[in-house]
Formats: C-alpha cells, sequence, structure tokens
C-alpha cells in the first residue's frame, strides 16, 4: 500500500492546495480524495476521515471551516500542546486533536499578513505581530514537525504504507547589497568617504581605501574568490543575489553599468545561480522592477532587499515578470521560521483563493538579523546556526541561509564572522 484516501464533506481550491502540501511536497505519499462515503468505507487504502461525520476509518480529526471559505476573516486563535508542540484551532479529543490541515493552511500561507497591520519602520509585516513570536514558536518548523508526528502517526497504525524519505539539504545565499567597500564608488563618493572618514580621526581607513584604490590591497568586502573556495571545498551549490537599483538612499550598490559590476555578474553567472535582489525603490514600481530584472536576463529567482515584501502584491508582480523561485519568505528582524516551514512549496493567492506557479524557499537565518537586530556575540550567532541547522536536519527540511559579501571580509566591523561561517560549515559537514 503507498497511497491514503482521505474523505472531506466539501471541495475547495484551499483543500486541494494543502492536500497537495502535505502529501505529496512534505510527506512524499499519494492521496485520494473523495467525497463519497461508500467509496471511502470500501477503500483498501489508508483511511483519514477529515469531516465532523462518523465513519469508520484508520484516523479521524474534524473540518474546523477554514478551508471551506473563500472570504479572509480574522480568526480566534487560543493555543494548547499536543506532543508538547503548541497547536490551534483544536477539535474534539482525538488522536489528532486539531485542524492539522486548517493550521497548516493558516500558516505557510501567511493568512495574518493579509489581516490589517500596522507596518514597521522598513513598511514591513512586523514580526512581532506574528502567532510564532506571539506563541514563541518562531524558533521552530513547528508546520514540518507537525507533519513529522502525523507521519509517525499513520506509520504506528498502518507499518506497510511506504513514504518517499525526504533528504536534508542546505542552500548558501548571499545578497550583494554592496559589491565593493571602495572600488567602483566614484571620485564624488570615493571623496565623501575619505572626508567623513578624516571627521572621525579614522586616518587608517584613509590609508586602506588608498592601498585598495591603487591595487595594493584588497577591497574589504571582495570575499568572492574566498566563498569560491568555501563551495569547492564542500562542494556547495550557492545563489547569489544582485542589487541592480539606480541608486537611493535604501539602495546603495555600486552603478551597475560599471565595469567592476558587470564583471563580477558574468563571473559569478558562469559558476552558480544567479538571482535579482529588487530594490527598495522597485517594491513599489513594476516598471522599476522590470528594469532590475532586465540586467540579469534569464534569471528566475530573486529575494526582496531588506526582505521587504507585502502580500499579495509582491508576489503577483514578481510572477508577472517571470520569476518562478523566490528566496524571501523569513524576516529581516529576527531569525526562525516565518512561515513555520522548512520545506520549500508554491505560494497560495490567498485573496484569488488559487495555488500560482511561484514557488518560495523559506529561509531562518540571516547574519545581519543576528548583528544588528539581536545583538548577538560571534559565539551566540555560531550557536544560532547550530539550533537552526539541528531543527532543519530533524524533519529532513531545507536550510537556508543569508550572508553578505561584506559581513565575510576583513571589515573591521565584522571582526571574526567569516570565522563562524567557517566553523558553521565544519559543523554542517560532520
Amino acid at each position: 500500500m503507498s497511497s491514503v484516501i482521505l474523505y472531506s464533506t466539501f471541495a475547495s481550491s484551499r483543500l486541494n492546495y494543502v492536500l497537495d502540501y502535505v502529501f505529496e511536497e512534505v510527506l512524499g505519499i499519494g492521496y485520494v480524495l473523495t467525497h463519497d462515503e461508500q467509496e471511502f468505507q470500501q477503500s483498501d487504502f489508508f483511511r483519514i476521515n477529515y469531516s465532523h461525520r462518523t465513519l469508520q476509518c484508520d484516523l479521524h480529526f474534524d473540518s474546523m471551516g477554514l478551508l471551506d471559505e473563500v472570504d479572509i476573516v480574522e480568526k480566534e486563535i487560543t493555543i494548547s500542546y499536543w506532543n508538547k508542540l503548541p497547536i490551534f484551532f483544536q477539535c474534539s479529543d482525538k488522536a489528532i486533536p486539531f485542524d492539522l490541515f486548517s493550521a497548516v493552511f493558516y500558516l505557510i500561507t501567511r493568512y495574518e499578513e493579509y489581516l490589517p497591520y500596522e507596518p514597521d519602520e522598513f513598511i514591513r509585516f512586523p514580526h512581532t505581530h506574528s502567532l510564532a513570536y506571539e506563541y514563541d514558536f518562531l524558533k521552530i518548523p513547528l508546520v514540518d514537525l507537525w507533519l513529522k508526528e502525523f507521519k509517525q502517526q499513520i506509520i504506528h497504525l498502518q507499518p506497510s504504507l511506504v513514504f518517499q524519505d525526504k533528504s536534508f539539504a542546505f542552500i548558501p545565499t548571499y545578497d550583494i547589497d554592496i559589491a565593493y567597500s571602495y572600488l567602483g564608488k566614484g571620485w564624488v563618493r570615493t571623496l565623501g568617504g575619505v572626508v567623513n572618514d578624516i571627521q572621525k580621526g579614522a586616518m587608517d581607513l584613509v590609508t586602506k581605501r588608498i592601498r585598495v584604490l591603487r591595487k595594493k590591497e584588497n577591497d574589504p568586502y571582495d570575499t568572492y574568490a574566498l566563498l569560491d573556495s568555501l563551495h569547492q571545498t564542500y562542494n556547495l551549490h550557492p545563489i547569489y543575489f544582485f542589487l541592480l537599483s539606480r541608486g537611493g538612499t535604501m539602495d546603495k550598490n555600486i552603478d551597475r553599468e560599471h565595469p567592476l559590476m558587470k564583471t563580477l555578474i558574468e563571473k559569478l553567472t558562469s559558476k552558480h545561480a544567479i538571482g535579482i535582489h529588487p530594490s527598495w525603490q522597485s517594491h513599489d514600481d513594476i516598471n522599476l522592477l522590470q528594469e532590475e530584472l532586465d540586467q540579469l536576463a534569464g534569471t528566475k529567482l530573486s529575494r526582496q532587499h531588506y526582505i521587504r515584501f507585502t502580500l499579495p502584491e509582491t508576489y503577483r508582480n514578481l510572477i508577472k515578470l517571470g520569476i518562478k523561485e523566490d528566496y524571501s519568505m523569513g524576516y529581516g528582524s529576527i531569525n526562525g521560521f516565518r512561515a513555520s516551514t522548512s520545506h520549500p512549496y508554491f505560494w497560495f493567492d490567498l485573496e484569488k483563493n488559487t495555488v500560482t506557479s511561484l514557488r518560495l524557499f523559506p529561509f531562518c537565518f540571516m547574519e545581519c538579523n543576528s548583528f544588528f537586530e539581536q545583538k548577538l556575540t560571534t559565539e551566540q550567532t555560531y550557536e544560532e546556526l547550530v539550533h537552526y541547522t539541528n531543527e532543519v536536519k530533524n524533519v529532513h527540511g531545507t536550510l537556508i541561509t543569508i550572508w553578505h559579501n561584506f559581513s565575510l571580509g576583513s571589515d573591521p566591523l565584522w571582526k571574526g564572522w567569516s570565522d563562524v561561517y567557517n566553523r558553521f560549515l565544519v559543523y554542517l559537514n560532520t
């Protein structure tokens, strides 16, 4: 036996979406959805009754209605615990005492982000408004842990069921917000930087800048050869996301037309996957986004600068411009599992009640969160990386980390952080 049959009294795009995700994407097993009681009762498959009706079955839990709805309304959430895991949308006391499918749907679609909220200073959904933060499960892939327990229940009841095992994966990603510290800035920005350093009394930085510009010393942000060496050593397949805006207060990369930038992009494109890092400005202007995307002709990958996105508008714009994979599902203010999962999945447009072609790849760690927002030391950050590695390995998920080229170089501000990354890669491969 290699499949399950599930009985429901209703049909909906929400139900089909979450069943595809649970059974095919995560658990690796086929399923049949039926609304026919007789077909369900006579089936030789493992039988799951997802309704309020009393039917002979192998496993039963109630539908609480979310997946049969078409609107978006605030839900009353009460947290209790099952096998030490927080749950909500509780139903009667059964082997699974909550509406698992509705709870999964609520979290991975980011249902709460479609409800009214006060944006943070960067015009984003604030992590402090999330259910995961409020009830302290942001640091665990709760959906994955629920489904792991769900799978164990099924195996306990029917050991002969065959699941396609998922394997742990690691995808290192890098945001190239500022390709170089001193190089490629032009004389106006360079002169401004020198004056600023002099005013601060940082003559050592003035000397360093001059040495870099005279090619006597490596640029502090030029870590590309180092990264290539690490990728080769550990057989890694990274993704680089390039900020290619016109420039601005929030978008400070070197000129996208500068030969240094063009050469860097060509060099990395010849070896690795490359994605667009849509700028702060292009978030509100799809024409600007198209202009930036044109600089990386052919790419289908993206991640929002400052992790600034708004549902559903941002993802709809990406789809319009041909993006197939987005790596923005995480917070730019704290580390953790924004969608409570470490597994890639297709985005569901909640307003249109339909699954889309855009595949989301959630990340759970960004070094700038650890440093700027969480104020962690290098040792605390290493421990944080170990924690997320263990959490994702436990559920056979995909661990995606974000680093920036500038944090891995010789900038004094980031002293010791390249050592953290090296230690993390060693741990990952032991």
